[in-house]
């Protein structure tokens, strides 16, 4: 099946050989140099595929380097695919993990064509084949651009599933969630640079989105991956307030004054986001609760409530040996 008839017919089969684990059959040198030279032109269409005027804060600079870097960005809607890209302004490939949205759209085509890592959340196999992916890709000169935090910062609690706990906290209220380790990982092994970037959404009169690319980050062969990754999400949440702080500045009344709590206004957002992502010809609507499921960045290290740790005392009977386990302290 042909490209241009997959555009015709509104769906991208043709890019489906991206679900395939080896990289023969989904990378190449050749095609990270040639997808270069098409990117900047490819950025000027993702421009154009987003409600929001994208308005860049600042991008430090970055030396020339033969190795690829990881760009690490924060994670809201689906406009952060094309508005990422141009906030990175670097050719890269995406590592994307929704197969409806790569394979049923025409922006799936416009995702394959920048570069596109496809990975099934659901299996380790597909995880493992993308983590070697992104290495082949990093060692051949071209670039990461991941959402690690899994999944959009929109809902709730984290959701319990067959090997975790619900995490408790609420996300919503979080500037960055928590980030999974790949990425960090993958930095150490191959000694590249990650590069934070920060979208910020400002959704008061006309639709906004500013960005900011931050100062190189690394990875050392020896550093502890969990306290890289807390430095990591240090240095995004002060991005991320940074621009918060210079230009989103409202008070509770300017953001009410037409009759609606914000509350109401932020349920109404959430599910417009949601809704940019149906796809009636094939009957999909996106389930928020289902993607925080399978991409939940909590993922790094299993969540134990109170109850579970505390859960054995139920059963201990009580000796010399054990008796410091029911002090107070």
């Amino acid at each position: 099946m042909s490209v241009f008839s997959d555009i015709a017919k509104g769906r991208s089969h043709c890019v489906s050989h991206l679900q395939k684990l080896d990289i023969e059959h989904t990378l190449s040198a050749r095609g990270i140099r040639t997808r270069k030279i098409f990117a900047p032109l490819l950025r000027l269409i993702y421009a154009t595929q987003t409600k929001y005027r994208i308005i860049i804060d600042s991008r430090v600079e970055l030396p020339r380097s033969g190795k690829g870097r990881i760009f690490v960005i924060n994670h809201r809607q689906a406009d952060d695919i094309v508005i990422g890209a141009n906030a990175v302004a670097q050719s890269g490939y995406i590592v994307f993990g929704n197969p409806y949205l790569a394979f049923e759209t025409t922006n799936g085509l416009g995702l394959w064509a920048y570069g596109m890592i496809l990975l099934n959340r659901d299996t380790p196999e597909s995880r493992k084949a993308t983590y070697e992916k992104m290495k082949f890709v990093i060692e051949h000169g071209g670039n990461i651009i991941i959402y690690p935090e899994g999944y959009w910062n929109l809902d709730d609690n984290g959701q319990a599933d067959a090997c975790h706990g619900a995490d408790g906290h609420h996300s919503e209220n979080w500037l960055i969630q928590d980030i999974n380790l790949g990425s960090l990982r993958l930095a150490r092994e191959t000694g590249c640079e990650i590069v934070p970037t920060i979208l910020h959404y400002d959704e008061h009169g006309k639709r906004r989105c500013y960005a900011a690319r931050g100062n190189a980050f690394r990875v050392a062969e020896h550093d502890d991956l969990i306290q890289k990754k807390n430095e990591l999400v240090e240095i995004m949440q002060t991005m991320k307030f940074r621009l918060m702080e210079k230009y989103s500045t409202y008070t509770r009344h300017e953001l009410e004054s037409g009759g609606i709590s914000l509350r109401e206004q932020w349920e109404v957002l959430k599910e417009n986001l949601v809704k940019d992502c149906d796809i009636p010809r094939i009957n999909y609507h996106l389930d928020l609760a289902d993607e925080k499921r399978i991409g939940k960045a909590k993922v790094v290290h299993s969540v134990v409530t109170p109850e579970e740790a505390f859960a054995h005392l139920d059963h201990l009977i009580p000796c010399r040996e054990n008796a410091f386990l029911l002090r107070n302290r």
